[in-house]
């Protein structure tokens, strides 16, 4: 639940359009036909902002034009951020 809290946060004061894939919430997955994969990226010492950049970049690599973040955490007492991602055409 505290995740959840987070992830929504971090979302919401992110830009939309400084990230080239749009992330998409949970009411908008029922529209998404084409599942086309996973991304997961592990940012060392970084913020939710830079790790999310980054989830945005992988998707963009695979041919993705829509993501949905499924995770999005510190690991441990680190400052490293484990994120991942279902990504769509």
């Amino acid at each position: 639940m505290i995740n959840k809290a987070v992830i929504f946060t971090v979302l919401m004061a992110v830009s939309a359009g400084s990230l080239a894939a749009t992330e998409i919430r949970d009411s908008q997955m029922s529209g998404m036909k084409e599942k086309i994969g996973n991304v997961s990226v592990n940012v060392k010492s970084g913020t939710f902002e830079e790790a999310m950049a980054a989830l945005s970049k992988e998707a963009d690599a695979k041919g993705a034009e829509y993501y949905h973040i499924t995770s999005l955490e510190r690991t441990g007492m680190s400052a490293d951020i484990r994120a991942t991602a279902v990504i769509y055409k």
